[in-house]
């Protein structure tokens, strides 16, 4: 994209045969010949007047306008993503996916490998192997709360809140506040479906692994339902809610707002940890 626009239309798409088992967050194999590609555009507009099927069609106009898209099959689109402008956005998002949070496959790493053979035509750039749904989910938020972090202003940090709703990423809040402006200025939350079982449990500990103990020294712990929910002593939370909960009650904390995932360990590791990892 050489010409200046007002935002980046970040777009994935792949086969049409694939198209249920995205939406189901299914993982796409390569071996069994499925992927996603993942291109951008630009666009020029405001914000609040995006939606959905305007960022799709903005986003058909560029792939049905490459004279090349390295397309084998019938295919749909599946996600769009905005962001500001910003050239190479889709390879910002495609780095996070094969090399900062899953170390996914991807053409890009494959045509590195290949030797400079006469006859070898490379695939492009834009393909990814072996992800599902919540993968690029978790990297589009990811990126979307690093914006967040960088804004300079408040005003910067509205943009920034309307195109997470754009994005369908949730917004992180004192519980406080309502306005955009308040939104927490620290890494997205963790997607720990991608960690953790139906079942697992998490032990509340002080942020020091330490763990801590109720009135009659017993430990506290939860465990995982489901959608980044935990069941914990007869009560349905997060782990933000549920250690503001039982920290002040019982760790000597006296706390408004809280990341819960620096607290709450699963088997014997904080869960922010487990998000590096």
């Amino acid at each position: 994209m050489k010409a200046d626009f007002d935002y980046t239309i970040v777009y994935v798409f792949g086969p049409e045969i694939c198209e249920d088992k995205y939406y189901n967050d299914e993982l796409l194999t390569r071996e069994a010949g499925e992927w996603v590609k993942i291109g951008e555009t630009g666009f020029r507009g405001n914000i609040e007047n995006v939606t959905t099927d305007i960022m799709k069609d903005q986003s058909m106009k560029r792939i049905n306008n490459e004279s090349r898209t390295g397309i084998p099959v019938i295919s749909k689109i599946y996600d769009v993503f905005i962001f500001p402008y910003h050239q190479k956005t889709d390879d910002i998002i495609r780095k996070r996916l094969c090399a900062e949070l899953y170390n996914l496959d991807n053409s890009k790493q494959i045509n590195k490998q290949l030797k400079d053979e006469k006859y070898v035509i490379k695939a492009g750039d834009e393909f990814v192997y072996g992800v599902c749904r919540s993968n690029i989910k978790f990297a589009v938020q990811s990126y979307d709360h690093d914006l967040i972090a960088k804004a300079e202003n408040d005003e910067e940090v509205k943009v920034i809140a309307q195109i997470c709703r754009c994005n369908d990423i949730d917004i992180d809040r004192n519980t406080e506040e309502i306005e955009d402006v308040a939104l927490i200025k620290r890494k997205p939350t963790l997607d720990l479906d991608l960690i953790l079982s139906t079942g697992d449990e998490i032990i509340l500990t002080n942020g020091l692994g330490q763990e801590v103990l109720d009135a009659n020294n017993s430990k506290i712990t939860a465990y995982y339902i489901g959608g980044n929910k935990f069941e914990c002593r007869d009560e349905t939370g997060r782990t933000s809610s549920l250690a503001k909960k039982y920290l002040n009650m019982y760790g000597g904390k006296n706390l408004t707002t809280v990341n819960g995932n620096e607290y709450w360990t699963f088997k014997g590791q904080k869960l922010t940890t487990l998000r590096k990892n």
